[in-house]
């Protein structure tokens, strides 16, 4: 077989083999998606974007891989950008050496000194890859947790969960500010969102005792995938009130037709995936290196 590549920059007529190498490879790993054409057409053609920055291998003049990156903002006589791993077409495995040294030598032209990555035992051979281009671990980012509907562990019953109404949005505010360390702006903004995309919002639960919240979470569906929805760690002041949010999350789900649902433990709520393994999850840890041009 030829194994003749060119290694080039972005070009718009990529994107639809973008898409599909892109979707294959990312399908399989846990929490993470790949953007689709209409979105990444848009994205691709913001004023800040950088062609020179998205990095191709192609054979007989089609895309076989490629290798997303972006410059952060300059920080004193210092460059740096963040960059991901290839995702290379089936059998074109051999060109990854040759695409990551095109990328850095790419970013090296551009006076980039320190590139930054993620990876993870649960985002193919991610970890391995970190380790093979000499990265340096630096801390750990965020727990990313998927569950398969039909494998929820627990009985799907509950009946003390509320809708969420108007009259709580100021006690859900101060929640999200203690539990999840938002800024007031930052709070008041998830709970205007979650408002304007109600028609997204599967499951919105409260439960109350003795007049205060002690459980609170929401449920909300995919933009790109009906089947498919996104939560965060519950708050909850005890087990059985994060079991019974749960429990509503899971019945909501169900009626919507929803198969898949995303959870993300990130900051202070990092450590609190344990319980959520025991409804079913499947849990990998996403992993931030740095590496010196």
């Amino acid at each position: 077989m030829d194994t003749t590549y060119r290694l080039t920059t972005y070009s718009p007529d990529f994107l639809e083999k973008h898409y599909e190498i892109g979707h294959h490879r990312l399908n399989s790993w846990l929490g993470a998606r790949q953007s689709p054409i209409k979105m990444l057409r848009k994205l691709y053609s913001e004023p800040d974007f950088d062609p020179k920055t998205r990095f191709y291998a192609l054979r007989n003049d089609e895309v076989i891989g490629f290798i997303p990156s972006k410059i952060r903002k300059k920080k004193a006589e210092f460059i740096e950008a963040d960059m991901e791993f290839p995702l290379l077409a089936e059998g074109y495995e051999d060109v990854e050496d040759q695409l990551m040294k095109y990328a850095f030598d790419q970013l090296k032209t551009k006076g980039v000194s320190k590139v930054y990555t993620r990876a993870s035992e649960a985002w193919g051979n991610t970890m391995e890859l970190a380790e093979k281009y000499g990265y340096e671990k630096i801390e750990l980012k965020w727990k990313t947790a998927q569950l398969k509907v039909e494998n929820f562990k627990g009985n799907p019953n509950g009946d003390k969960a509320q809708e969420v109404t108007v009259q709580d949005f100021n006690e859900i505010r101060d929640i999200l500010i203690a539990f999840r360390k938002n800024s007031k702006k930052e709070a008041q903004a998830q709970i205007d969102k979650l408002v304007s995309i109600s028609e997204r919002v599967t499951s919105w639960k409260i439960i109350r005792e003795d007049g205060r919240i002690v459980g609170h979470d929401h449920l909300v569906e995919d933009i790109l995938d009906s089947e498919r929805a996104r939560m965060n760690a519950i708050y909850a002041t005890r087990d059985d009130i994060r079991d019974q949010i749960m429990k509503n999350h899971i019945n909501a789900a169900r009626i919507k037709g929803i198969k898949l649902i995303d959870n993300f433990f990130w900051g202070p709520t990092q450590e609190l995936d344990g319980p959520y393994r025991e409804y079913g999850f499947e849990v990998g840890e996403i992993w931030s290196f740095k590496k010196k041009l």
